[in-house]
């Protein structure tokens, strides 16, 4: 205030003129003392020093960095806090990182996990230590190791710095990388980004009124709205309109106004003034002047609060306006007699202080202070002598009653001398600079604030929004907890809980109104003594009261209503909080009244950290009051309302409306819950599953850590599989939104976690081995078959597998589909695409995967592999509809029930998508034919006003039954909210403006003037007293200037409209983003399980016999002449053994031998000739990876030292080509000795091999000199000079087999062989097997339309048709003896109620305080002190407990609930 005067003289005693003002400043030295920079963004003090004197600055005279200037055209400051230390930028911390459960489920999973793959790892670390041992360096009699390929020159096979069992261990742990599920971080994002953007855009959660969509902030939090257990809610502006009217007032024994007049209803206030009756005056002078409000350009108040407003807005009409604030003076119109005041001081409000005053000067020039606040503040400070408090207490509990917030005015008288001395504190506690002055405000105040006389009571209704009782109804029909927080009195916010159903007829409502900690304690103990009794916790049943007001009848609906003062004294004693805990815990509501910002976050953290298993808690609010509470919480939810945008501003989910938070909680919280629990599951599953293929080829690759995928193809396995699942995680419904609605029940499945828990993760980790043995076990056990058409390489055999897995998982995501739309099927088509072209592109790339070059051609150039991708995923997947049925037959849930009864009660609209698309494509082109004759919707509406208009000027409009019964009895008739009411001209016109200026339709004048005089007319029979309108020419000139008036203000509300509100249905991303995409949705039924599996089961038999009819056709003969055989008989092969054994001296010299084979079958050609090999490891690591393609490429011809492993050194001369697959080629010979016979050996490697892969380096042959060993010098007799790296015996055998056993090609005949034809061979035998229990083969086949010999593919084919089809019959017998009852209302109702029950009952959750509950009751404390202020206090209780239950056997009345005294009558 003095800084105003400053101000004055800066300006010169010309208000405005800006040029003096800014002269007069530069001549004044001006000193500023200021607080340190803070984040304390409503407060500033500082000290003003001029030669004028000190001048005490506040917030008032503060302006932040971003103000606008809305009132004045100029300012002229001083910059005191800049850059980073300005309030702003010291405010604009990122807010508390809030992570989801789901997210620290994830954690504590991963955990296990790990755990889980270092246990893999360390298994197949064992297993290559115990093969190592036994293989790698055993020796045989004559010194020489076992696996002498492995071991050039008798040299350890390992180069590894570590141990080997060390460094196997670590290869292992990042071979199983996929074990823990990286990904799924990447896919929950993906999926979140989508969850957050339907929010956004829900249009059924966007408000016309305020132009306010929802808005999700924190998108990692989605599925946390569909688990919240507790809610709490703030009152003001959350569950009301915020929307302030002062409705009734009371000045000593008469109450003025009513309640549902529209607004404070002046006559008989105003007539008792009149009369004489001062404290009228004074009453209604203390809310024109004590306040804070200012106004605008335009004269509309501004104020700090609602209730501010709303109370300088009320008393106007009672003609006390309030006209203007300048600096200190006040200036008031009463009854248009202007009056000025001066505001000598204010003490603002706070929630500490709970009021506000000022000391004014009064135009006569007396001083006093007026003061309004709570109840029990003015109260405590009035005057002794006081004599009216019980006539105010009894208007206070009757508004209070009635909903009405309420306020005691009061006054105080200040002489001058009282108010010189006081206002020198007040001035020098305003200078005061730091942390201080606060307080000494506050002492000051209270000097003051004293000997008050009560001018009055104030009440202010604050409607409850549209449908708040409903969706608190549906909320507690889902199983959610209610705590209401609100800084009313008790009887408001219990007034205010019956009213919105918090509170619900037949509850048993408890009061905690003490303040005195001894009945606190006794109320308290006494209340949980009961609830133990009624739960049966206590053995002592005399331990237990007898009589109380809890009962068994009444403890499913308990209520607690606890006040701020009582809480304050709870939360600082643990063993108090810990009983009010579990008895809030027992309780349905808890309204919890007077309560400050800190204690609504108290009460959140209370229940958070003192509940166990802990509870998702979500706070909704609307005020800056709200924001400690809104970020303690799990999940927070900001309300844009009157009181800013605080709240919504550091929420993680933004509202405009109470009433949308059902949708948001049952419908997307419980859709994104069920969505991710899916999503979760799924991709632990599947990295599972590509991990256990691994683990399993690792036994057949010696544990050598060998993996069975190329190590593109391995990396691109999460690719393939994303689309599907995020599909799932963004789109998925397993119930429509109405459905969710109507059975709010539904939502116990996020809440009580039940598609993320133990069982669900054990069953997917269940399915997961199944699904990966049939993946790995199927190829396995076919693979001579594969092997047989070149499919048994190692990159071949891999990828088959791989592709089996992609299938079969992906199957999967469409069997956890509930959900078909037009996005989901695309989604599937791109994945399946994209493996496609990533195997096309990739297997043509030669750089970046040379041993992978060719690979997918050859494997999908052949029919078996096609068959071999059917039947493994539809086998895994035959698996998943078992579990299914199972689950679903003998032990449904919820979700399940509620599926069937959705299709069933929506069955007309869940057609096949064509058909809607074929119907909305003929409605559109219907549309379009009718485009020139179509009508507008705004058009509509003034044909339809036209129409209106015309029918009433001929009299031809029929009034319905309604309008005439209120015309019958003379009463007022009601308009509808929905239409064009014609009470005046004015409406009518402005109606026809809005809707002329959005359609661009030209009205006739004459139309307009037959509206303005039918609506003039039955403006005149309503109200007889109003003046004539204006002539009809003046009219249709206002209508002009209205019109080019009303054109831009529409067509910019139209375009601020558009950019705020979500898109409709009218377009595919607004049925998108509304998630009403044309759909398939048909639960997964018995009757459709059996049609799927005879369907299935049908194929596999028909497969299976071409299969086995193919493998007939396909021819299989073999001679063993070398080495065990064992492999061979246990497989079930016809032997024929023949000896052709190389002595055990390794590569001493070759032994030549005669192989005859007699013909069993015809043959046609070609006939294959192959040589086969056991227990011979292609597939070790070292082995496999011991290679340089560049050098085979022919790109270099001196491979660099180190690029192979294993390079041989001879001196000074390199051997090529390097490596150990080479340089331990299988170098026996065969010769076929028939004459009429030819055995052709080219053409049997792949074609690719011979064209492009393999080539000769520049300058060979010349290059093969004394420095260089080419390869036809290490194989003589087998490599001509001439071929070299083109050999193409060379180029199979580089082709490494996938496993141990395998065979090549050696060559074809291309003669037909007739049965009993003998083929004699000549074979120079050039190795040894007997030192690694190896065995050598000869075999001759032929080939079938389906490959090789698959008769164990086809067997197997058949068996599983077989189960298949058994499995679909039992379905059926049991379907038709007992079937079990699909999903209806009935059902979801009675199985929600069941399960609550069990949950109830399992989760009687103990709080970490209660724990100690027992024991300090019984033992006491430790300490002293404690132990006797302890007992002291149980020996009140008794004591307190005795009197009472004296009280009880006196009265003849039943249990009162709650009272002032807190304790049981």
């Amino acid at each position: 205030l003095a800084a105003k005067k400053l101000s004055d003289k800066l300006q010169g005693g010309v208000l405005g003129d800006l040029k003096t003002a800014m002269n007069n400043t530069t001549m004044h030295d001006l000193e500023l003392e200021a607080t340190a920079p803070n984040s304390d963004i409503n407060s500033f003090m500082g000290t003003l020093k001029s030669a004028e004197g000190e001048f005490a600055l506040s917030s008032k005279q503060f302006l932040h960095r971003g103000s606008v200037l809305r009132n004045t055209t100029w300012v002229i400051g001083l910059a005191v806090y800049t850059g980073s230390q300005s309030k702003i930028i010291l405010n604009s911390s990122d807010p508390p990182l809030k992570r989801g459960t789901i997210d620290r489920t994830i954690d504590r999973i991963l955990y296990v996990v790990v755990l889980a793959q270092c246990g893999l790892v360390t298994i197949a670390m064992i297993g290559y230590v115990i093969w190592e041992e036994i293989n790698i360096y055993k020796k045989d009699d004559l010194g020489y190791y076992s696996t002498w390929y492995l071991i050039p020159k008798g040299e350890s096979a390992s180069s590894f710095i570590f141990p080997n069992w060390l460094a196997i261990w670590f290869s292992y742990f990042i071979l199983f990388n996929n074990f823990v599920p990286i990904n799924l971080y990447v896919t929950m994002d993906i999926v979140n980004l989508f969850q957050g953007l339907f929010i956004n855009n829900d249009l059924e959660m966007y408000c016309e009124e305020t132009d306010t969509a929802a808005s999700a902030r924190a998108s990692n939090l989605c599925q946390e709205l569909g688990m919240i257990e507790y809610i709490f809610s703030d009152k003001t502006g959350t569950l009301t309109q915020n929307v302030m009217k002062l409705k009734k007032v009371a000045i000593g024994p008469t109450s003025y106004g009513h309640t549902n007049a529209e607004g404070f209803e002046t006559a008989e206030i105003i007539a008792d003034m009149k009369e004489g009756n001062t404290q009228i005056r004074e009453f209604l002078t203390c809310l024109a002047v004590a306040h804070t409000v200012v106004t605008d350009k335009e004269g509309h108040y501004q104020a700090e609060s609602p209730d501010e407003a709303a109370l300088v807005d009320g008393v106007t009409r009672a003609g006390f306006k309030f006209v203007s604030r300048r600096g200190e003076t006040v200036r008031v119109e009463i009854h248009g007699k202007p009056v000025e005041y001066v505001v000598e001081a204010v003490n603002t409000f706070s929630s500490k202080r709970k009021r506000m005053s000022v000391v004014v000067k009064k135009p006569d020039g007396g001083y006093v202070l007026l003061i309004k606040g709570a109840d029990n503040m003015i109260f405590d400070r009035c005057d002794e002598k006081t004599t009216d408090r019980e006539q105010y207490n009894d208007h206070l509990d009757a508004y209070s009653n009635e909903g009405l917030r309420t306020l005691l005015v009061a006054q105080r008288e200040i002489s001058d001398e009282e108010f010189k001395i006081w206002k020198e504190k007040y001035d020098k506690a305003s200078t005061t600079v730091g942390k201080q002055r606060k307080t000494l405000l506050g002492e000051v105040a209270e000097e003051i604030e004293k000997d008050l006389q009560i001018l009055g009571v104030t009440a202010i209704e604050d409607k409850l929004q549209d449908d708040v009782a409903d969706t608190i109804s549906n909320l507690a029909d889902a199983g959610i907890k209610l705590w209401v927080l609100t800084g009313d009195k008790v009887e408001t916010a219990i007034n205010i809980g019956y009213s919105c159903k918090v509170l619900q007829p037949g509850m048993t409502v408890l009061r905690l109104t003490d303040t005195q900690p001894e009945k606190i304690n006794l109320r308290l103990e006494n209340l949980v003594r009961q609830l133990r009794g009624v739960l049966q916790e206590k053995d002592d049943a005399d331990d237990v009261p007898k009589k109380g007001e809890l009962q068994k009848a009444n403890l499913d609906h308990l209520a607690l209503v606890i006040t701020g003062p009582t809480l304050k004294s709870i939360m600082d004693n643990d063993f108090r909080r810990g009983m009010l805990l579990e008895l809030s815990i027992a309780c349905k509501v808890v309204i919890a009244c007077r309560v400050s910002p800190l204690q609504k976050a108290l009460l959140v953290e209370m229940v958070r950290e003192g509940i166990k298993p802990e509870p998702i808690t979500l706070a909704i609010g609307d005020g800056a009051n709200d924001v400690t509470m809104i970020q303690k919480a799990h999940v927070g939810v900001g309300i844009s309302g009157n009181e800013g945008q605080q709240a919504a501003n550091v929420s993680d989910f933004s509202i405009s409306r109470f009433k949308y938070l059902q949708r948001l909680l049952l419908v997307h919280g419980r859709w994104n819950y069920r969505r991710m629990c899916k999503l979760i599951l799924y991709c632990f599953y599947k990295n599972f599953c590509i991990t256990l293929t691994l683990f399993y080829y690792a036994a057949t690759a010696a544990f050598s850590g060998t993996s069975v995928y190329d190590s593109w193809v391995y990396v691109s396995f999460n690719f393939h599989t994303m689309l599907p699942i995020c599909a799932v995680g963004a789109l998925d419904q397993d119930v429509r939104a109405e459905t969710v609605m109507q059975f709010p029940a539904l939502y116990l499945t996020g809440r009580l976690n039940l598609d993320l828990n133990t069982m669900l993760i054990l069953q997917h980790i269940f399915l997961a081995i199944i699904h990966s043995v049939i993946v790995v076990f199927w190829p396995y056990f076919s693979y001579f078959g594969l092997d047989q058409v070149d499919l048994g390489g190692h990159g071949v055999f891999g990828t088959i597998i791989f592709s089996c897995l992609v299938f079969a998982v992906t199957y999967r995501v469409m069997l956890i589909t509930v959900t078909w739309t037009g996005m989901t099927v695309l989604m599937l088509f791109l994945s399946f695409l994209c493996f496609f072209v990533f195997m096309l592109v990739y297997g043509v790339w030669y750089d970046l995967g040379p041993e992978f070059y060719w690979v997918p051609y050859q494997m999908f150039g052949t029919p078996v592999f096609w068959v071999v991708l059917f039947a493994v995923p539809a086998t895994a997947l035959f698996i998943d509809f078992v579990v299914l049925w199972i689950c679903r037959e003998y032990l449904p849930t919820v979700t399940d029930f509620a599926m069937e009864a959705d299709y069933e009660m929506n069955k007309k609209r869940h057609g096949v998508m064509m058909n809607e698309v074929l119907n909305k494509v003929k409605e559109m082109g219907r549309e379009q034919i009718k485009s020139s004759q179509a009508v507008l919707p705004e058009q509509q509406e003034i044909k339809d006003i036209d129409m209106a208009v015309f029918d009433q000027k001929q009299g031809d409009v029929k009034k319905d039954d309604a309008k005439e019964e209120a015309e019958a009895k003379g009463e007022e008739e009601t308009q509808p909210t929905d239409g064009y009411a014609f009470s005046h001209p004015g409406e009518v016109l402005a109606s026809l403006h809005r809707s002329m200026t959005t359609s661009n339709i030209v009205v006739d004048e004459k139309q307009l003037k037959n509206a303005a005089a039918i609506a003039d007319e039955k403006e005149k029979k309503a109200l007889p007293k109003l003046e004539s309108h204006k002539s009809d020419s003046l009219l249709q000139e206002e209508i002009k200037l209205d019109l080019q008036a009303r054109k831009a203000e529409n067509e910019a509300e139209d375009t601020q409209l558009e950019s705020h509100r979500p898109p409709d249905e009218s377009t595919w991303c607004g049925r998108f983003l509304q998630q009403k995409l044309p759909r398939l949705q048909k639960p997964l039924t018995p009757r459709v399980t059996i049609i799927v599996l005879t369907v299935v089961g049908c194929l596999f038999l028909l497969l299976g016999g071409l299969v086995m009819w193919g493998s007939a056709n396909a021819q299989y003969q073999m001679v063993h002449y070398d080495g065990n055989s064992d492999f061979y008989e246990t497989e079930g092969f016809t032997v024929n053994r023949q000896d052709c054994h190389l002595p055990a001296e390794r590569n001493q010299g070759t032994r030549v031998c005669n192989l005859t084979m007699t013909l069993e079958q015809d043959m046609n050609s070609p006939v294959y000739v192959h040589y086969g090999l056991t227990n011979f490891f292609q597939n070790y690591q070292s082995y496999l990876s011991d290679r340089d393609s560049r050098q085979l490429h022919g790109t270099t011809a001196d491979p660099t030292p180190g690029y192979c492993k294993y390079y041989v050194k001879d001196g000074d001369d390199t051997y090529l080509p390097c490596g150990l697959m080479a340089n331990s080629m299988f170098n026996d010979t065969f010769k076929l000795m028939n004459p009429d016979l030819e055995m052709r050996e080219d053409q049997i490697a792949w074609e690719v091999d011979r064209t492009f892969r393999f080539r000769n380096p520049d300058g060979y042959p010349e290059i093969c000199d004394d420095n260089y060993l080419c390869l036809y010098e290490l194989y003589p007799g087998i490599i001509s000079r001439e071929d070299g790296f083109k050999d193409e015996h060379f180029m199979v055998w580089m082709r490494a087999a996938a496993l141990d056993t395998f065979m090549n090609k050696y060559g074809r005949i291309d003669q037909d062989l007739k049965k009993g034809d003998t083929l004699t061979f000549e074979v120079t035998a050039r190795f040894v097997v007997e030192p690694f229990n190896g065995g050598k083969a000869l075999i001759v086949t032929t080939n079938s339309w389906i490959g090789g010999k698959n008769s164990f593919m086809g067997l197997a084919m058949v068996i599983v048709g077989v189960i298949i089809l058994v499995t679909a019959f039992i379905m059926t017998v049991k379907e038709m003896i007992c079937p079990r009852q699909l999903g209806t209302q009935d059902a979801i109702r009675m199985k929600a109620e069941e399960k609550n029950k069990a949950e109830e009952t399992r989760r009687q959750r103990k709080v970490q305080a209660v724990e100690h509950l027992d024991e300090e009751m019984a033992t006491g404390d430790d300490d002293e002190p404690k132990k006797e202020a302890r007992e002291e206090g149980q020996r009140e209780s008794q004591v307190a407990l005795a009197d009472n239950e004296a009280k009880e056997d006196r009265k003849d009345s039943d249990t009162y609930l709650g009272g002032d005294e807190g304790v049981s009558a």
